[in-house]
């Protein structure tokens, strides 16, 4: 039987408790959207969570540096780089969560409005899909915030959405991701925000990464152009 080293043991528990320490930051971060959420009654209390819910694009696109971070195993501290990636992402981060929250709100109206009615028949499956296709588009925007700052956030969107559709199977395992953390938290608010929300996320940044690929690798093709110039 092979000997596991003690660099892999340590790389495993590097790993882990940078999961975990990544977990319990976003969850800080989240604290506003995580109140409402948890702690009232969401039926009568849902215009705090609208308007609380852009705090996660922040937090959520932090994770996901600080998951690249680890995936490239360079020994950067989580907290640090956590707070950093907070900072320079914020912004355009809060715009995409933010927008996304919007969009999801006037489906959610337009949902409830077309419910039970004759319309509603055909409406609703329409409805559904464009929810779907705004939550994995918003997905696949906050890892592109981390890894392509350069690029507006509108043309970002629309290059995400496209991805998003094109590439259903990445989209599939996010959702899945997401899904199985929404029922944890569900049944076990605290063990599961604790444990699993790191690990969701890191599962949700190696996805939009391997969606972004194609733009990634666009944006490292040199121009033919300027090639013939030189």
């Amino acid at each position: 039987m092979t000997a596991v080293s003690h660099e892999t043991y340590a790389r495993v528990f590097g790993t882990v408790h940078g999961l975990l320490a990544t977990g319990v930051l976003v969850v800080t971060a989240s604290a506003p959207f995580l109140a409402v959420l948890l702690f009232t009654p969401v039926a009568t209390t849902w215009p705090l969570l609208v308007l609380t819910a852009p705090v996660l694009g922040p937090a959520v696109a932090a994770a996901h540096a600080v998951g690249a971070s680890i995936a490239r195993d360079d020994g950067s501290p989580v907290l640090r780089g956590f707070c950093r990636a907070w900072r320079r992402h914020a912004r355009r981060a809060a715009a995409v969560s933010g927008a996304a929250t919007a969009a999801l709100l006037v489906l959610a109206v337009d949902l409830r409005a077309a419910w039970g009615t004759p319309i509603g028949a055909v409406a609703t499956p329409v409805l559904a899909v464009l929810v779907v296709l705004t939550a994995a588009t918003a997905l696949v925007a906050l890892t592109g915030v981390v890894e392509q700052p350069d690029v507006p956030v509108r043309r970002l969107v629309r290059a995400c959405l496209f991805l998003a559709v094109r590439r259903p199977h990445l989209t599939l395992v996010s959702l899945a991701a997401l899904w199985v953390l929404a029922a944890a938290v569900a049944a076990a608010p605290v063990p599961a925000l604790t444990l699993l929300t790191g690990p969701v996320l890191h599962v949700v940044g190696v996805s939009g990464r391997a969606t972004l690929s194609p733009l990634r690798a666009g944006a490292e093709r040199p121009d033919p152009r300027s090639a013939a110039a030189r």
